[in-house]
């Protein structure tokens, strides 16, 4: 499944195609340049890519945040009926049923390139769920998993969805590196707001019910916010003030990867070879 031609020079490809390149950081941003100029992409392994892509911490998900919010959550919406209610919502969809149009390569690409899109687009629509609990775990106490057994189960079964989603991505990447070695694409289509992305080790994603209302009325005690009663309108201002949390779904223009002028149509031109 080669390409009629690299998808660009080899100065073009990140990682250096042929051998390492020693790029300035602000050249690719924003990825590691400490960890890819020690790589050719001739022969990149997936460990170059999983168990976390390489970032520099804080691209897309914070990195900072405080293990719980200053002004504290309503961990009293922590109850099955309140769950349930959020789960029939399913307030994952968003992530697969918001039309987004790539910027850095075209919609019906073919090829080994267009395998991998495929096969991402598989993976987001069948894991969602987890893709979406990824920013949206919330917190459930010790007494509250000692006092509900559903609770204890649903927490389980988060837990258990994560690691099947990070289990099918890694093979998703496996597509990818052979594209990439290819010379389709190079690591930069996964900066494309096109792709959803799984939160790494560090990252600061827990969704703490009602703390947006708490810190509001906290910062003006005059202010007298009303606390949200239901989990859905915790998800509703969660979202709304947080909008990395649905990886910007709510409105593309904000996601970082729309603010890298490499990736505009950085891989429009490239074609199967025809036989």
């Amino acid at each position: 499944m080669l390409p009629a031609a690299p998808f660009g020079p080899d100065a073009a490809f990140i990682p250096g195609r042929r051998a390492p390149v020693a790029f300035a950081a602000r050249d690719i941003e924003p990825w590691s340049a400490k960890k890819l100029n020690r790589v050719a992409i001739i022969s990149m392994k997936i460990t170059v890519l999983f168990p976390e892509l390489p970032f520099r911490a804080g691209w897309i998900f914070p990195r900072t945040a405080d293990a719980i919010p200053r002004a504290g959550y309503v961990d009293s919406l922590i109850t099955r009926p309140l769950v349930e209610e959020l789960t029939s919502a399913a307030p994952w969809d968003t992530l697969v049923t918001t039309p987004v149009d790539p910027v850095s390569f075209r919609g019906d690409v073919r090829g080994r390139l267009g395998v991998f899109v495929r096969a991402f687009r598989d993976f987001a629509s069948k894991h969602r769920v987890a893709i979406w609990e990824g920013t949206h775990r919330f917190p459930i106490s010790r007494n509250q998993l000692q006092g509900s057994t559903w609770l204890s189960n649903f927490n389980k079964q988060r837990g258990n969805r994560r690691s099947h989603a990070r289990r099918a991505w890694k093979r998703v990447l496996v597509i990818l590196v052979l594209a990439i070695q290819d010379g389709w694409c190079d690591v930069d289509i996964l900066l494309d707001p096109s792709f959803l992305h799984l939160p790494r080790r560090g990252d600061k994603v827990a969704w703490f019910p009602g703390s947006i209302s708490r810190q509001a009325n906290l910062e003006d005690p005059n202010l007298h916010r009303p606390e949200p009663t239901s989990l859905l309108e915790a998800l509703r201002e969660i979202d709304e003030a947080e909008p990395w949390r649905i990886q910007f779904r709510g409105d593309l223009s904000q996601h970082p990867g729309r603010q890298i002028q490499r990736l505009v149509s950085k891989f429009f031109n490239v074609q199967p070879k025809t036989t």
